[in-house]
């Protein structure tokens, strides 16, 4: 994932219909609409990595809900770099997914660490500038039985991977959840046409 760097104050009425944009975006992650397209088709922009207050969600029995990923580590890609929010906002009036600065990121609205769940992370295959970074450059040295640690502060959730998938830019299913505590870790391939998936499920 290439990146370019935007800063740019957003006016009360835009702020209004991003909202109306992100809401759009959240209905089709779960498949009750059938125009939506991947978070890495769409345009993308820099994220301040602000953390925001974790959101309330119902406890399940013997299972942590968690609160916001900090941390992701794959040794098998060599990989260990913070985690900040990202979401949609609007560039010339068009829904546009946010892409963490010098981060991964953790994607509003899917799972907390530990929690049942898709949680969905993304991160760049390479980058345009070289002050920031391609957290997920090697992530195609991932294969099925490693790990996906994602650390919440101190607590660690350990994920076993499951899948290596390269998929079209369309293929939105898998953005989706059910009751099953997993994680998606999602970056181009490296001719950056389709994009490369790791899907892991909670052991620990």
């Amino acid at each position: 994932m290439t990146q370019t760097r935007t800063a740019r104050k957003l006016s009360p009425s835009t702020l209004v219909a991003g909202g109306f944009v992100f809401a759009a975006a959240v209905i089709a992650w779960f498949g009750l609409s059938g125009s939506a397209s991947s978070p890495a088709e769409q345009p993308i922009v820099t994220s301040a990595g602000n953390e925001r207050p974790a959101r309330p969600v119902a406890a399940v029995a013997g299972v942590s809900t968690g609160g916001l990923p900090t941390r992701i580590v794959v040794p098998a890609a060599g990989v260990d770099a913070s985690i900040a929010e990202v979401g949609v906002t609007v560039q010339s009036g068009k829904a546009a997914w946010e892409t963490a600065w010098r981060a991964a990121g953790h994607h509003l609205d899917s799972a907390m660490p530990g929690q049942p769940g898709n949680m969905v992370i993304t991160g760049h295959v390479s980058v345009a500038d070289r002050s920031n970074l391609a957290v997920f450059r090697d992530l195609e040295g991932v294969a099925a039985g490693d790990v996906v640690e994602v650390f919440s502060g101190d607590q660690r959730y350990t994920y076993q991977v499951d899948r290596v998938l390269v998929v079209p830019p369309g293929a939105v299913k898998l953005l989706r959840s059910d009751s099953t505590s997993t994680v998606t870790l999602i970056t181009c391939t490296k001719d950056l046409k389709n994009r490369l998936v790791v899907i892991g499920t909670l052991t620990a």
